[in-house]
């Protein structure tokens, strides 16, 4: 019963948290949204959404490309602008750290259920005057559960992606 709850509660935090950062407004950062393809851990859909120097980036799509049996993956981190390299005329690329959780649903004869806590660490290059923006993220992390189970275990989340800004 514990762990329905925790699942649960975990979903509704998946989605509440972006949806309440998409209308937070603030400096001229702030309210930024992206939505484009993400390739890697989840591959599927990413989002981000800008809050000055701190972003909400989160991802849904088949997990670990888990065909057999068929798995999707979903993932919500916060990140924080460590260091910005600058290399004039409109080009940098933020240097980024954050905290979040990645998510696995496997859907067998039985369902099972994943959960790691990772440290996404990451790069953004935006290209200056067009809405478009590039992202590489690695993220380490610790794992809670595996197929349903308390498991510990080292957890690892890579992403690559495209996202069209609005």
């Amino acid at each position: 019963m514990k762990k329905r709850v925790l699942i649960i509660a975990l979903l509704i935090a998946l989605i509440l948290v972006p949806v309440s950062a998409a209308s937070y407004r603030g400096s001229e950062r702030d309210g930024a949204f992206g939505i484009g393809l993400n390739l890697g851990t989840n591959t599927g859909v990413g989002l981000k959404f800008g809050m000055g120097n701190f972003d909400i980036l989160a991802n849904i799509g088949i997990d670990k490309f888990g065909f057999d049996p068929f798995s999707l993956g979903g993932d919500v981190a916060v990140s924080y602008e460590v260091y910005d390299f600058d290399f004039g005329g409109g080009h940098h690329m933020p240097l980024t750290v954050g905290l979040g959780a990645n998510m696995g649903f496997i859907f067998a004869d039985n369902f099972g259920f994943d959960l790691a806590v990772v440290v996404p660490v990451g790069i953004s290059y935006q290209i200056p005057d067009f809405p478009m923006q590039f992202y590489l993220r690695l993220a380490p992390g610790v794992g809670i559960m595996d197929n349903s189970k308390l498991d510990p275990y080292f957890a690892f989340a890579g992403y690559l992606g495209a996202l069209w800004m609005f």
